[in-house]
């Protein structure tokens, strides 16, 4: 990240690239949350995953993905939010709606 920073030609500019560098963090994060709670590959976290439509997103891994984001991102899920986290893409979603910035540029 430094290499990048001092390649900023402005302060604006430096902040453009630690954000965008931020944001690859919370992708990863997010991504890494998949991998470990339900011990896929790196190429089986896909944004078309599902819960329940794979062996390993059952409704006991799905709660500890929930905690497990919460802690990575710092955040506490609504209850109510919890029943709309059903796929890769809605989890996304939903830590937008926290405040968490998941664009990935």
């Amino acid at each position: 990240m430094v290499r990048y920073i001092e390649l900023a030609r402005s302060p604006i500019e430096e902040t453009v690239i630690m954000e965008r560098v931020s944001m690859m963090r919370n992708i990863e994060k997010y991504r890494n949350a998949f991998i470990n709670v339900l011990e896929l590959e790196e190429d089986e976290v896909v944004e078309n995953l599902v819960l329940a439509e794979s062996a390993e997103w059952d409704s006991i891994a799905h709660m500890a993905l929930i905690c497990e984001i919460e802690d990575a991102f710092d955040v506490s899920l609504d209850s109510e939010w919890m029943t709309e986290f059903n796929s890769y893409q809605s989890g996304i979603e939903l830590l937008e709606r926290s405040g968490v910035n998941m664009i990935n540029e």
